[in-house]
C-alpha cells in the first residue's frame, strides 16, 4: 500500500539513499557500481531527486508560516514567530544548496553520458 503520510514519504526517501549507499559500498573486488552507464543512470536519478528538493523546502516553510498565521504554533521558549523565521531562513539556505547540488549533479550526469562499459559483467551485475 502506498503511503500518503508526508513524514513517511520523507523517511522512505532517506532510507532509499541509505540502501543505495549500503548496496554500492566499494570494496577491493567491487567498485560499487557495475558500470559507467550505471553511474550515468544513478546520477540522473539523483539529479531528479535534487531538482525536487527546493519545492519540498518551500512547501515546508509555507506550511509553517500558514500555521503560525493561524495561531496554531506554540514554542517551549522564545516566540513561535522567531522559530518559524529561523526555520524559513534555514530552509531558504537549504533550497539554495539544493539548486547548487542539482546543478553539480547535472554536470556530472552530462560528463558520464558518452561513457560505455567494456569489461565483463556477471549475471547479478547485469540485472
Amino acid at each position: 500500500m502506498t503511503t500518503t503520510d508526508p513524514v513517511q514519504l520523507a523517511r522512505d526517501a532517506a532510507e532509499s539513499v541509505r540502501s543505495f549507499n549500503h548496496r554500492t559500498f566499494p570494496t577491493r573486488q567491487n567498485p560499487g557500481l557495475v558500470s559507467a552507464p550505471t553511474a550515468y543512470s544513478v546520477l540522473g536519478a539523483f539529479k531528479a531527486l535534487a531538482d525536487r528538493l527546493p519545492q519540498s523546502f518551500e512547501q515546508i516553510a509555507h506550511a509553517l508560516n500558514t500555521h503560525l498565521q493561524a495561531g496554531h504554533i506554540a514554542a517551549d521558549y522564545g516566540t513561535p514567530a522567531e522559530h518559524v523565521a529561523a526555520a524559513a531562513s534555514a530552509l531558504q539556505e537549504a533550497e539554495d544548496h539544493a539548486y547548487a547540488l542539482a546543478d553539480a549533479l547535472s554536470r556530472a550526469w552530462s560528463a558520464t553520458n558518452p561513457l560505455s562499459h567494456t569489461g565483463p559483467l556477471t549475471d547479478a551485475e547485469s540485472e
